[in-house]
């Protein structure tokens, strides 16, 4: 005999045995937790699952009442579906979990009505379906179908029939159709045979092959221009890793594009003139450095040239005119230049200096070209708000030819260094003119030889490696005082001291002699305090230091701080600077006079009008050059000389220094001359400050 169970909608089953077993299984398998109560809400039956998320056993659920299990507040928060049910309609909603079993989990909550077979309604029955993670998955489905539909990123899927599977709303755009109307053509039918065959096919073909490709193509946009896209082919794959068409994604790079070319264009290109730059004429020389390294046998075919053009009065114009005109004239020069040779690379490497690379041209073509360029550069001038300049330009050559490649393949760099040496020769010999270089030219040797030494001056000053020597000034006339003279050494890399003749001449010409001097200056006050009461020493001035106003500050100020016995020093400068910056000369020594420190004219006799000048400087001393001393003792006119030296200077008060002193027998003439003191290898070599001055 079967049971009779109370079913859903009002109607009552007479279930077998059998049947009534197979829904007592399903209600305790199934994973939805369910909860039967009665008109009273005490729970009568709970399933494992409703257990499991509960934490209790059977015994402790059945027979209580749900607002024992759930408590009040849920209780009362169902009360209006409760009613509901009891009343015979079924009641469904979907929240968020309350408890702490539930909290942040998304339910969908039914209250289902059991009837008995008389069509009362004798409990409910509550399921408890957790939709969370389908809820996660819908919202993270449609945040994609979202991102799809409005990304700008042109996506498809193109079958291995060339046939289109789908496509988003951008990707039919680019071509002016819905989606619907693009799925289901082939390819060719969108995009056109010449495209498919051309671009697309052979890419695609790579791609069904299980390569991810990617190309850049243009597309008329239908107002003139067109419209640059990146596209990115990806195989697509079956559940078994099979591939069974391509992943299309097409991205609009246009602005990018842009973007990138003004960047290239500006990367290579002189923002002033438009000319190329630097980088852009080093990849010029590079590549035709490469070409003749390709011929290595004959050069003929990849002969070209580099030519260095320097302004030679650009500094007058921005001094004169302001860098609004200097601007101007580069930009005057940069137009010129492009005329000079239509196949020639122009470029602009910075300041005033400009560069042309040219091919195909002889020694002899490249200079008449350069002296092209500077008649032109000179007859063109520039003129500026009614203001006519004069503008001139220096020019060196490097050829790359075989001459260029006969030790050695020379890099770029070697190029522009031997173009820019041909240029400062250039420069040397008057400006206006052309100089090509040539690696045996003794100019040019020794042009690199000084950019060596500029380069131990510039390392001296920045890791401190100079050291202070002192030369003997012995008086030979009876009541003066010695003095040394404070002589300036390099320290080279095996810690040999190198001599001045290896970096004045660079430091001078390339306006590092003030650092240079205030070093001295500076080391040689600090030392002071540690020497004997009674030594004097002289320190030398450079012509650069004397004609600096901004110089002659600092060593006031540094002399005050110092506190020198006056007396104890000495300056020497030399009668070519003084003469050259006479009013800043003529200050500097009224000021060195008035602190109580000593001025030696230094090489004097060395101009053509020592005398005439000499009543402008108030010194105590005169150095004779050495050139007058050299052969004193053989020579009469020298000693004469002399002699009127010493004679205008006593009738001056001031004394007389004689240097070059290299025996006694020089001394002892120079003595009968008259002179006050003496210099020389016989007085006594120049030695480090340490050994004449031990501390």
């Amino acid at each position: 005999m079967g049971d009779t169970i109370s079913g859903v909608g009002g109607e009552a089953f007479d279930l077998c045995d059998t049947q009534a077993s197979a829904f007592g299984v399903a209600f305790h398998v199934s994973p939805v937790r369910m909860v039967y109560c009665d008109r009273n809400l005490v729970i009568r039956e709970v399933n494992a699952a409703c257990l499991q998320v509960e934490g209790l056993s059977r015994s402790q659920m059945v027979g209580r009442s749900l607002e024992d299990i759930y408590g009040p507040a849920l209780r009362d928060a169902r009360r209006p579906s409760i009613e509901a049910v009891l009343r015979g309609e079924p009641q469904t909603a979907v929240e968020w979990g309350l408890r702490r079993a539930t909290r942040g989990r998304l339910l969908r909550i039914r209250h289902e009505p059991v009837w008995d077979a008389a069509g009362e309604v004798i409990g409910f029955l509550v399921m408890m379906e957790d939709k969370t993670d389908l809820h996660e998955l819908e919202k993270r489905v449609s945040m994609q179908e979202d991102v799809i539909r409005q990304t700008s990123d042109a996506l498809a899927v193109v079958g291995a029939d060339y046939r289109y599977h789908w496509v988003n709303p951008a990707y039919a755009m680019i071509w002016k159709r819905t989606p619907e109307e693009v799925i289901g053509l082939t390819v060719p039918d969108i995009i056109g045979n010449e495209g498919f065959r051309g671009r697309v096919l052979p890419r695609l073909t790579s791609c069904f092959n299980g390569e991810v490709t990617q190309y850049e193509f243009s597309w008329p946009n239908g107002n003139g221009g067109s419209t640059q896209f990146a596209v990115r082919l990806e195989p697509l794959r079956d559940d078994n890793g099979d591939i069974v068409g391509a992943v299309v994604n097409m991205r609009d790079i246009t602005e990018a594009a842009i973007l990138n070319r003004r960047l290239r264009r500006q990367a290579l290109e002189d923002a002033l003139t438009g000319l190329a730059n630097r980088y852009a004429l080093e990849a010029e020389l590079a590549r035709r450095i490469e070409r003749c390294l390709k011929t290595p046998a004959d050069c003929s075919n990849c002969s070209a040239a580099l030519l260095l053009v320097d302004l030679d009065d650009f500094k007058v114009v921005n001094d004169l005119a302001g860098h609004i005109a200097g601007d101007a004239l580069l930009r005057q020069v940069a137009s010129l230049l492009r005329t000079m040779d239509p196949a020639a690379v122009v470029a602009r490497l910075g300041g005033d200096e400009f560069a042309l690379i040219v091919d195909g041209l002889d020694e002899a073509a490249v200079t008449e070209l350069g002296e092209r360029i500077v008649a032109a550069v000179e007859g063109s001038g520039f003129t500026w708000k009614g203001d006519r300049f004069s503008v001139g330009a220096s020019i060196g050559a490097a050829m790359l030819d075989t001459e260029a490649f006969t030790a050695v393949a020379p890099s770029v760099h070697d190029i522009i260094n031997s173009a820019d040496r041909a240029c400062l020769v250039a420069k040397e010999k008057g400006g206006a003119r052309v100089c090509v270089f040539h690696p045996d030219d003794g100019e040019m040797h020794a042009r690199f030889e000084e950019i060596g030494n500029l380069q131990v001056v510039q390392t001296a000053l920045q890791e401190g490696r100079f050291a202070l020597h002192v030369m003997p000034i012995a008086p030979v006339d009876g009541h003066s005082e010695p003095f040394h003279e404070v002589l300036l050494r390099v320290i080279g890399e095996g810690g040999r001291a190198l001599p001045p003749q290896v970096f004045i001449t660079a430091a001078e010409r390339h306006g590092l002699m003030n650092r240079v001097d205030r070093w001295v200056v500076e080391t040689a006050l600090a030392r002071m305090p540690a020497l004997p009461q009674d030594a004097r020493l002289t320190i030398n001035l450079s012509g650069q230091s004397v004609g600096d106003p901004v110089f002659r500050d600092f060593l006031l100020e540094t002399l005050d701080r110092a506190k020198v016995t006056p007396g104890r020093l000495a300056f020497e400068i030399t009668e070519t600077s003084a003469v050259r910056s006479m009013e800043t000369a003529q200050d500097l020594i009224a000021s060195l006079k008035k602190r109580g420190f000593g001025v030696i004219l230094d090489d004097f006799g060395s101009g053509l009008s020592s005398f005439g000048y000499l009543r402008n400087f108030d010194v105590d001393m005169l150095k004779i050059d050495g050139n007058i001393i050299g052969s004193i003792c053989e020579d009469k006119v020298q000693q004469t000389i002399v002699a009127g030296i010493v004679a205008v200077a006593t009738a001056m008060r001031v004394r007389v220094v004689a240097e070059y002193v290299e025996d006694e027998a020089t001394m002892e003439i120079l003595r009968e001359l008259g002179v006050s003191l003496v210099q020389g290898y016989f007085i006594g070599k120049p030695a480090p400050w340490d050994e004449v001055f031990p501390v």
